[in-house]
């Protein structure tokens, strides 16, 4: 019970300091990029403007959530070894488990922040324009959230083991090659060559694959999709994210902090 207070005292915290950051103030002029989106599609579109509005939207929520995941996530130690604060909180004694689990908590609790304050600005100006509710809409928005969280464990993971220039890099690649793998797959260069064909095997098997939390299309085309798949891609990102924060405290467990 002790350690769970700890964790949760180290998010509060956590949390706390990224919201008193420039990060609302990024959010706020997303929010007002949504809504001149918008606009134009309201004004100028010709046709179905809130479908172009919807689109836009769910595309600048989906990269905006995961540009701030690789923004926040990179830099998850690097303050407080600067500030030498990392120090102080495990001396006291918090065990090192306590900490990463603390932050990793009030960084994904930021991002939530941002998916519910970016997502009421969308829905609310497709609603504004004439767009119709459906259940998918919502899915779609959970799993972008879920799509900004593995962005956030990666970089986190890649940031405990290089430096931060190194983790962002990395995860922006992660994160394309995790979109495009999907079709990269159904290639004739690739369906003709078993040697490439099993380097993707081993690549999808161990990267994330977040072309499996893209809904857009069925969203802003209104195709039906099964309720097994998004049960299953749920519990993949549960899995998977159990996987990435297991690596992220056995790595920092190892590291050396001096």
């Amino acid at each position: 019970m002790r350690e769970i207070n700890k964790i949760l005292t180290i998010a509060k915290f956590t949390f706390k300091e990224i919201i008193k950051s420039n990060i609302l103030v990024n959010i706020f002029f997303l929010g007002l990029g949504l809504l001149l989106v918008t606009y134009v599609a309201y004004s100028f579109t010709y046709g179905e403007p809130a479908r172009i509005a919807l689109d836009f939207g769910l595309g600048t929520l989906s990269l905006s959530s995961v540009g701030i995941a690789i923004f926040i996530g990179s830099g998850i130690l690097a303050k407080e070894i600067d500030s030498r604060t990392v120090y102080m909180i495990i001396s006291r004694p918090v065990p090192r488990y306590c900490f990463i689990l603390g932050k990793v908590m009030g960084l994904i609790l930021v991002l939530i922040v941002n998916v519910l304050l970016l997502s009421t600005l969308t829905l609310s100006a497709y609603f504004f324009i004439g767009g119709e509710f459906a259940p998918i809409l919502m899915w779609s928005i959970l799993f972008i959230l879920f799509e900004a969280i593995i962005a956030l464990l990666v970089v986190s993971l890649l940031s405990l083991i290089s430096s931060q220039t190194i983790a962002v890099i990395l995860s922006m690649i992660v994160y394309v090659l995790g979109h495009a793998i999907d079709g990269v797959k159904l290639t004739s260069m690739i369906a003709k060559n078993k040697v490439l064909e099993s380097i993707i095997d081993v690549y999808h098997f161990f990267l994330p694959g977040y072309y499996k939390l893209n809904l857009k299309e069925h969203v802003i085309y209104k195709q039906n999709i099964e309720l097994d798949y998004l049960v299953n891609n749920t519990f993949y990102v549960l899995f998977y994210s159990l996987f990435l924060i297991t690596l992220c405290v056995l790595t920092f467990n190892k590291k050396n902090l001096d």
